[in-house]
């Protein structure tokens, strides 16, 4: 008699399985998409490519919320009924934000990212993931983040704000650096 199979894990694989189908495509180079990927886990040129929102990676986004949901395909997503597209816009803007500080986390401006410590699949099937609320969880920044000291000012409650503002800084210092292979390796 064979091992006891965790439903859970087997639907967590099937599911990496169908979500990550585009990302394979994006990045033949990297085979290694499972149930278990964190935004930790991946290369600093993937973490760009998805904070740089070209066609491509919003295409790879939209793919990953619309095949785990069993809803589709990219192609589809903007055509979903309005109730439906605002709620995976939703999870798409927190997954963009979560690609956004992960490259962050590496600068050393946040200590980790929301449900860091999550696997990208996870934090797509998570509910919380599509309500509005998900947006607002924001990192505390770490005194090299330029926002610092105007949050420290603040208490924490323009940190939405102030920390997201700083993003196209950050990512112009992490392409910079990671085309001189000057990141630390997370």
């Amino acid at each position: 008699m064979g091992g006891v199979v965790s439903l859970q894990s087997h639907r967590s694989k099937r599911v990496a399985e169908r979500g990550f189908r585009e990302w394979r495509r994006l990045f033949q180079s990297v085979t290694a998409f499972d149930e278990n990927t964190r935004w930790a886990d991946l290369p600093d040129d993937m973490i760009l490519f998805f904070c740089e929102e070209s066609p491509e990676s919003r295409t790879g986004f939209y793919d990953l919320l619309m095949s785990v949901h069993h809803g589709g395909n990219a192609h589809e997503f903007e055509s979903q009924p309005f109730d439906r597209l605002t709620t995976l816009l939703n999870a798409y803007f927190f997954i963009t934000d979560q690609a956004r500080f992960e490259c962050m986390r590496r600068l050393g401006w946040i200590e980790s990212i929301p449900r860091g410590d999550w696997s990208i699949i996870e934090v797509v099937m998570d509910s919380r993931t599509y309500e509005y609320a998900g947006l607002m969880e924001t990192p505390a920044p770490t005194p090299r983040h330029p926002a610092y000291e105007e949050d420290m000012r603040s208490r924490g409650m323009d940190r939405a704000a102030l920390v997201r503002k700083y993003t196209p800084e950050a990512l112009d210092l992490f392409r910079e650096k990671a085309g001189r292979g000057c990141l630390p390796a997370m």
